[in-house]
């Protein structure tokens, strides 16, 4: 008997912007979140998140940055400043950059 093989249309794979514009989105809303919780004790720092989650806190955007980029090199991770007033760092500063700090 001959094997039929059906093949499914493929997806476009999602280009690895539109992967850091999602997680940069979700950590941010995520962030907007927690801030009431954490304002008070991680005022001033830097939290490195992923999947919605905070992983650290660093006293400076380069540090911070510097171990986004090591624990996650696909990039998929996000820096935001924890301020008692919510601030949008903007794409660019606190997405996974592959860029040197």
């Amino acid at each position: 008997m001959p094997t039929i093989i059906v093949s499914q249309p493929r997806r476009a794979p999602v280009s690895s912007i539109e992967a850091k514009t999602a997680e940069v989105e979700k950590n941010f809303q995520a962030f907007q979140e927690l801030l009431p919780e954490i304002a008070s004790v991680y005022q001033g720092k830097f939290a490195v998140m992923r999947d919605q989650t905070i992983d650290d806190y660093f006293d400076t955007m380069a540090d911070a940055v510097k171990y986004g980029q090591a624990k996650y090199p696909d990039g998929l991770y996000s820096v935001q400043e924890v301020t008692r007033t919510v601030v949008d760092l903007g794409y660019f500063s606190h997405a996974g950059n592959r860029q040197a700090v």
